[in-house]
């Protein structure tokens, strides 16, 4: 798989490059991602300094919980909607998953501190 870039074109690349594959090579990844959301992430993204150490500076229950958030919406083919906002200091997390038939969609809300 291609790595791309973590903007908002990238993800919706990787999302289309993953809702591509068959269920069971979409859940082997999603797997991947439920037990190394960091490692998944290196993979599939080309990430700067600033997004990386966001990542590497999250307590475990959010990544553990961050990571069950984002392969089961993988599995579900839901479509992601991850937005920043505030400085450039991230400080708290917000995910959303909804499935509101016909649309299922992941929101993910990043605040950052001024």
């Amino acid at each position: 798989m291609e790595q791309v870039y973590f903007t908002p074109v990238g993800i919706a690349l990787k999302q289309h490059e993953l809702y591509g594959l068959d269920d069971n090579l979409l859940q082997e990844q999603a797997m991947f991602l439920r037990s190394d959301i960091i490692g998944w992430a290196q993979q599939h993204f080309i990430l700067n300094d600033q997004q990386l150490n966001w990542l590497f500076q999250q307590d475990s229950s959010f990544t553990v919980d961050f990571a069950v958030t984002i392969s089961n919406g993988l599995l579900g083919r839901y479509d992601f909607d991850i937005r920043f906002g505030g400085s450039e200091i991230w400080k708290s997390k917000r995910i959303d998953a909804k499935a509101d038939l016909p649309f299922k969609k992941i929101k993910i809300f990043v605040e950052r501190k001024n």
